[in-house]
């Protein structure tokens, strides 16, 4: 009986070695989940920051646009006679030449205004993607060795717990046979 008693006092405390043991692999494991976080959140901040520029491109080609309208004669403006029996109406909300240049000017200040954001929301961008491009490298280069050694670890300890439970079930299979005959 006390043999018995101390072989399941080793075994226990072989149990005990391996849950430390597997709480440093959960550890590791732990950091790569954090890891995977992180890059979600990499690739969510870049795409905030690709849109951003988008929406600086499409805001610059609509400005472009309406200059370009603006610049462009409207049908029959160049006409000033009416018809008799027909009404002036559609000539009285057109705009007048101040309205226009008064739009041209705010229309080439937004252009402007946009095209001096686009810059740094670019700057940015680079910034960004170049940080992320290091960090992930660096990243790489520590965890994938860790990575290794981690799962070789894990590996070895399941070994050893095997081992331990089969010398265990050896002496267990002995005690019990000898006093069944």
């Amino acid at each position: 009986k006390q043999w018995y008693q101390r072989r399941v006092a080793i075994t226990a405390g072989g149990n005990v070695l391996l849950l430390e043991e597997d709480v440093k692999f959960c550890e590791n494991m732990r950091e790569y989940a954090n890891y995977a976080y992180s890059l979600k959140d990499f690739i969510r901040k870049y795409e905030l920051l690709q849109y951003k520029i988008e929406v600086l491109e499409s805001t610059i080609e609509a400005k472009k646009a309406g200059l370009f309208m603006l610049g462009k004669p409207e049908a029959g403006e160049d006409v000033v006679a009416v018809e008799p029996g027909k009404s002036n109406l559609t000539n009285m909300f057109k705009a007048t030449p101040q309205q226009k240049e008064a739009r041209r000017s705010k229309l080439h200040q937004e252009l402007s205004d946009a095209e001096e954001a686009l810059g740094p929301a670019q700057y940015d961008l680079e910034q960004f993607v170049s940080e992320a491009e290091l960090e992930i490298k660096r990243w790489k280069k520590d965890k994938f060795s860790s990575l290794k050694d981690a799962l070789r670890m894990y590996a070895k300890l399941q070994l050893q717990h095997s081992q331990q439970g089969a010398q265990c079930w050896e002496a267990v299979s002995a005690a019990v046979k000898p006093a069944a005959v």
